[in-house]
């Protein structure tokens, strides 16, 4: 066992919508943990369809060299990679982590990703997840509540300056998905999601229990990107946009 998690965080658009109701794809080997879900996408009833042309991935790796190897030939773990029309990929370092998911089967409480012992420093991403204990129908109002306040803590992300590129994957077999967030500092980012604001807001809905049951918090260093989302958000960082 290595003395942390390696992640890697892939995004991939198809040239045409893909249900998890239809398909399925298989874990990726090696992975201590692999999530790939379809982006969130609100349907008629107020909850996710679990159909888009945006997929997200996650995989939690033991050590740098199976990270690395993901990141170098991602096509050979992810086949339907081919079908893809634009593809984004990342090496990250996970350097603070909070909270509870339910990645693996059962809800995990602050074990689900080991960070690193200290911050290497270097591009902020965030990744978050949130659960519910159930899904019965006296909980869908709640269900309802949480996925519109997705949508607008996520739009008003990306209206700022400050947030490089943001997207939100929901688990399609019964486990969370993840949120990913990119940003240009870890200053912006805590006013953002600490300051007024729609995230702030949304999330005292949450202390008052009126959206989610549990929930987690992942802070993560990128050391490394390929591919395409939306441009490359790394290199506009290194270009020193305005914050």
């Amino acid at each position: 066992m290595g003395g942390h998690d390696w992640i890697t965080l892939h995004r991939l658009r198809f040239p045409q919508a893909v249900s998890a109701h239809d398909r399925t794809f298989p874990p990726v080997p090696g992975a201590l943990v692999w999530r790939f879900c379809p982006q969130h996408t609100p349907g008629e009833d107020g909850l996710v369809t679990l159909t888009s042309n945006v997929w997200g991935g996650l995989g939690i790796w033991d050590s740098r060299a199976e990270a690395e190897a993901m990141l170098d030939d991602p096509g050979a773990s992810m086949p339907w990679l081919s079908e893809a029309v634009a593809a984004w990929h990342c090496l990250a370092i996970p350097f603070s982590y909070r909270g509870k998911v339910n990645w693996r089967g059962p809800v995990e409480d602050g074990t689900a990703i080991r960070p690193a012992p200290a911050d290497p420093g270097g591009p902020l991403v965030v990744v978050t997840s949130a659960g519910f204990l159930s899904r019965d129908a006296e909980m869908l109002p709640r269900i309802r509540r949480f996925v519109e306040g997705v949508s607008e803590v996520m739009a008003w992300y990306g209206a700022l300056p400050s947030n490089l590129r943001n997207d939100v994957f929901n688990g399609p077999d019964g486990r969370e998905g993840f949120t990913c967030s990119l940003w240009r500092s870890d200053d912006v980012m805590r006013e953002a999601a600490y300051c007024d604001g729609r995230h702030r807001a949304r999330m005292e809905e949450s202390r008052a229990g009126l959206m989610f049951d549990y929930s987690s918090f992942t802070r993560l260093r990128a050391l490394r990107s390929r591919g395409d989302w939306d441009g490359d958000p790394l290199a506009e960082l290194k270009k020193g946009a305005p914050a």
